[in-house]
């Protein structure tokens, strides 16, 4: 079957070969990394002799924000490790060179790409990076990549994996060429026991198997003093009256329903802002012809410090989410109320806040239970609910309190994945 994809990936490839040149020119997002995706112009610097270089990948945003604990537990117990970090978009890229390489700590030693899935751009990248071991965060599996480490000999883990249901049917339509997917692994280190069941079901080897926990738990907490948040409050032009509403990363079809709660409930609450941050940044300019001129909304980029006249404020600016909750009395989690998984509510219960998401937190399951299981958050599903949880909490100083006491439980609770991960690496002789 590995023979049968590797011809088709082939073929496709040089179907699709002169067209690369016009997808460079016209596609400004594409000519970011089609070059280096291709193995060309990387960047990547020949591995020093004698040393142990340990690869890490991650397809986009999300999961390289997911990967930052691992990669510093990494950096502690192998200082003398080369990590090569990469990343499949764009916007992984970016977010990969401000958390690894930023001004205070260097974590990894170089960052770049990761190749299409053709097998001798593949062997191109290996040859590149020479890796004594690769770490593939969460998701983005290619049959043709892993069948070539194999080859090479070169172990490849799977760090953090969840398999939701959704991805489970389709891996099961496949029959058996979904095995090509998971077979090769060297080891799957699953976050839960369901995730390691779905696992066996496509094709993973039991004896490849562990259940570690979520590495998300074990991200720092972001330290943010008065100072700084003073300083964020400003910037957002929030008073001392104010009370902040945050709905992070929504998607298309969201905002439109948040947004005629927030006109309802701004009524009985006057002095409520929302600070409104689509998934895809670029959204909120469009989205901006859609609102009502009595919200006065205004785009972040263009927000002034210090001006406080605006009730709607819609976070153009990509890596600014994470933070902004330390300043809300609570927040939605987007990608929740239709069915796109959800997204991560560590984030606002990082700063204790009280959370409210819709009913599709399929890929975040595990933490949405505990967060509901410990009443740090509440389930919403239709318009009229958002609006009661939300004025109920926003009303009741207590139970706004005793919630975000409760998310924060959860968020400095259940630590550990990371340390069990690495100990079982170290088990196995792969580090």
């Amino acid at each position: 079957m590995i023979l049968i994809y590797h011809i088709l990936t082939t073929l496709i490839f040089f179907l699709v070969f002169p067209f690369f040149p016009i997808v460079y020119l016209v596609s400004k997002k594409r000519r970011a990394n089609l070059l280096q995706r291709l193995g060309v112009c990387t960047g990547f610097k020949k591995k020093r002799a004698g040393a142990f270089r340990i690869w890490v990948h991650a397809l986009s945003v999300g999961e390289v924000r997911s990967a930052l604990p691992f990669v510093q537990s990494l950096k502690k117990r192998k200082p003398r490790a080369e990590i090569i970090f990469t990343a499949s978009t764009k916007t992984g890229f970016d977010t990969a060179q401000q958390l690894f390489r930023g001004d205070k700590d260097v974590l990894v030693s170089q960052i770049g790409y990761f190749s299409f899935d053709v097998w001798i751009l593949v062997l191109r990248i290996y040859h590149l990076i020479e890796p004594d071991i690769i770490c593939l965060i969460e998701t983005d599996i290619w049959p043709g990549f892993l069948h070539q480490m194999k080859q090479q000999k070169i172990p490849v883990v799977l760090i953090n994996a969840r398999l939701s249901k959704r991805s489970l049917t389709g891996y099961l339509r496949m029959g058996r060429f979904s095995s090509l997917f998971f077979s090769p692994l060297s080891h799957i280190m699953a976050q839960t026991s369901l995730d390691a069941q779905r696992f066996k079901r496509v094709g993973a080897l039991e004896t490849s198997l562990s259940v570690m926990g979520n590495i998300k738990f074990d991200q720092a907490p972001m330290d943010l003093d008065k100072q700084a948040l003073l300083k964020l409050k400003v910037r957002f032009g929030i008073q001392d009256q104010d009370q902040i509403w945050i709905a992070g990363s929504t998607h298309e079809g969201e905002e439109k329903i948040l947004l005629e709660v927030f006109t309802s409930v701004k009524k009985n609450i006057p002095n409520l802002k929302l600070i409104l941050a689509p998934r895809d940044p670029k959204r909120s300019e469009k989205f901006m012809g859609q609102i009502p001129s009595p919200l006065h909304p205004v785009l972040f980029s263009q927000l002034k410090p210090g001006t406080g006249n605006h009730d709607l404020i819609l976070v153009d600016t990509m890596g600014l989410l994470a933070k902004t909750y330390a300043i809300c009395d609570l927040a939605f989690i987007g990608g929740s109320l239709l069915p796109f998984g959800g997204h991560n509510p560590l984030e606002p219960a990082m700063f204790g806040k009280p959370i409210l998401f819709g009913p599709h937190m399929t890929d975040f399951m595990e933490i949405a239970d505990l967060l509901k299981d410990e009443k740090g958050a509440l389930v919403v599903e239709t318009k009229s609910q958002i609006q009661a949880k939300l004025e109920g909490i926003l009303e009741d100083p207590v139970l706004e309190k005793q919630m975000g006491a409760a998310s924060y439980r959860v968020f400095s609770g259940n630590t550990g994945a990371v340390d069990r991960t690495l100990k079982k690496m170290e088990d196995l002789h792969f580090v």
